[in-house]
């Protein structure tokens, strides 16, 4: 999601991650043929469950599960958040057709548990599970699906909807030129849902794995998921057992306690004493019993800096137009001390898109030239008739902590010669993305996890008429790139994919900064079904707490 906040797992576990979905089908004990991807997710589920049961502590003893995370109101609609700390309490409230496996992130079937594609493959019929329904007991149909997209359509402040400008007429109906009955989404019968592509997609399943294509109800109290709501404070909310989901039987857990603290030394104490069985929230690690219990995991995103264009800008805004032209954008490119700040990260970044199998390397930003940035400069100048004297300012938005007093000092240092006044303004983290839309800055820091396995999860972020587009940059040739993507082979669609990532880092656009890291406290010794992945979702569904397990240095032995 923006994430915003938000989410590699080992590099192992991500050699594992394709970009072809990942279906369960009947295969044999003892098959004697190569096992396809459908069979080996299949078996892995299967072998998951099987250990399962065995670690498994009794159902007496799963009554409560207790998550400690950072305060934070939760948007408890999943169709309008981009916030990666709500992604994981709406996977227990909501479900989708799809949704993906929390060892391999393949997509596998949730509400849904069969599809056809047409020959031409811009037609998918999907059908529902016949024993999926809301939590009020209500079936979820194939109409209650087309319902429930259209409403996100419809949104203005849904982010993601743009994500389905390849299903026929979404795009026209999101921007209000036409009616929702031209939107190529139909239910074909009760459990059948019929989908009409502009072009081929066969990253569709990925797509509505994502947390806002999730099934919802016309009542906000009702959801689709395998956990209901059951209590709200403004520090804590309780998820109880949804007796109506359809895997209902593989939910182990009957409660699980959302409990909000910005206090590490209490979060700490809790979860050394047994109190709390996951933290994801702040602690002092220094005081931690078992050190083993720190989860730490790179994860599928992104932290950059980005440009926002002037059409983006307050009506009123005293900021410069200049940062609207490539010439001036790369010679701040060129200054900018990349060395020095990409040694505060654990893992620097220098180009948008993390690494995929099988995508092309993109050579991004990791040295710095000043004089070259100086002749960019001047050439800007020229070109745009700006006296060399006249300084230029560049106002820069960021959260508090995102750089130090050096940071900022070598940044000024290194656009100085360029005439560039740089002006750093500080916003706090629990308003900083509330601020971004209203902005009146040249330049923003923000952090981004993909939401599904995908250079697209990352570059629908620029491409021009995508609800998730904050900067306003909008460049033909890259729109371009991304529709022929959509229609090409998986090689080609991966190469065009990259061709696009080099127009917007050749644009100037981005300053790539790290690759994000993912923190947890959680004793896997002692819970169950989670699992380190690149998208720092853990679904809760999986959660169960594991049978102790005696170790051999609480044995004394006695003589």
């Amino acid at each position: 999601m923006l994430k915003k906040i938000r989410k590699f797992a080992a590099s192992a576990l991500w050699a594992a991650v394709i970009l072809s979905p990942v279906f369960s089908q009947e295969y044999n004990d003892e098959p004697d043929h190569e096992l396809t991807p459908e069979e080996l997710l299949e078996l892995e589920n299967a072998e998951e469950n099987q250990r399962a049961e065995k670690d498994r502590l009794p159902q007496e003893l799963q009554q409560n599960f207790i998550i400690v995370e950072s305060v934070r109101v939760h948007e408890l609609n999943p169709q309008i958040t981009n916030y990666s700390s709500d992604s994981q309490i709406l996977n227990g409230l909501f479900e989708g057709l799809f949704s993906i496996s929390p060892i391999s992130l393949e997509p596998q079937y949730a509400i849904a548990k069969e599809f056809k594609i047409s020959r031409d493959k811009k037609r998918w019929s999907i059908t529902l599970r016949d024993d999926a329904y809301f939590s009020n007991g209500e079936k979820i149909t194939a109409e209650a699906v087309r319902d429930s997209w259209l409403r996100m359509l419809a949104n203005p402040a849904s982010p993601y909807s743009s994500l389905f400008d390849i299903v026929r007429g979404a795009e026209a109906f999101r921007m209000g030129q036409a009616d929702f009955s031209e939107v190529g989404i139909y239910a074909t019968a009760e459990n059948v849902l019929s989908i009409y592509l502009n072009n081929p997609a066969n990253y569709l399943p990925k797509i509505l794995c994502h947390t806002a294509f999730s099934i919802t109800h016309s009542n906000p109290e009702v959801y689709s998921g395998p956990y209901e709501l059951e209590f709200v404070t403004d520090r804590k909310y309780i998820l109880k057992k949804n007796p109506f989901y359809w895997d209902n039987k593989n939910v182990t857990l009957e409660r699980i306690t959302f409990v909000q603290s910005d206090n590490p030394e209490e979060n700490t104490y809790y979860f050394n004493t047994g109190a709390v069985d996951w933290v994801t929230a702040s602690v002092n690690q220094q005081k931690l019993i078992d050190l083993r219990a720190i989860q730490l995991n790179a994860t599928f995103g992104t932290g950059f800096l980005y440009f926002k264009m002037s059409s983006r800008k307050p009506a009123d805004s005293q900021c410069s137009k200049v940062w609207d032209l490539p010439e001036f954008r790369n010679a701040v490119l060129e200054a900018f001390p990349w060395n020095e700040i990409h040694k505060k990260y654990l893992i620097p970044a220098t180009t948008l898109v993390y690494p995929l199998a099988g995508y092309p390397q993109i050579d991004g930003f990791d040295y710095t030239d000043g004089i070259e940035a100086s002749l960019k400069m001047k050439d800007a100048r020229a070109k745009y008739e700006i006296p060399a004297e006249e300084r230029i300012p560049l106002v820069m938005h960021i959260f508090e902590n995102e750089f130090t007093e050096e940071d900022e000092k070598l940044m000024r240092d290194a656009l100085d010669p360029l005439g560039v006044e740089l002006e750093i303004r500080k916003i706090p983290s629990y308003q900083y993305y509330s601020t971004v839309a209203a902005a009146d800055a040249d330049i923003l820091v923000t952090s981004w996890i993909g939401d599904f396995a995908d250079p697209l999860a990352f570059l629908e972020l620029f491409r021009g008429a995508s609800t998730m587009n904050e900067s306003g940059w909008k460049n033909e040739r890259f729109d371009t790139l991304l529709e022929q993507a959509a229609m090409a082979s998986e090689q080609d669609r991966l190469i065009l994919l990259g061709q696009a990532e080099n127009i917007l880092l050749d644009e100037g656009m981005i300053l790539p900064l790290y690759r994000s890291v993912s923190s947890s406290v959680i004793d896997l010794t002692e819970v169950g079904g989670w699992y380190a992945n690149a998208f720092d979702v853990h679904p809760l569904k999986y959660l169960y707490k594991k049978q102790p397990k005696f170790k051999a240095d609480n044995i004394v032995m006695c003589k």
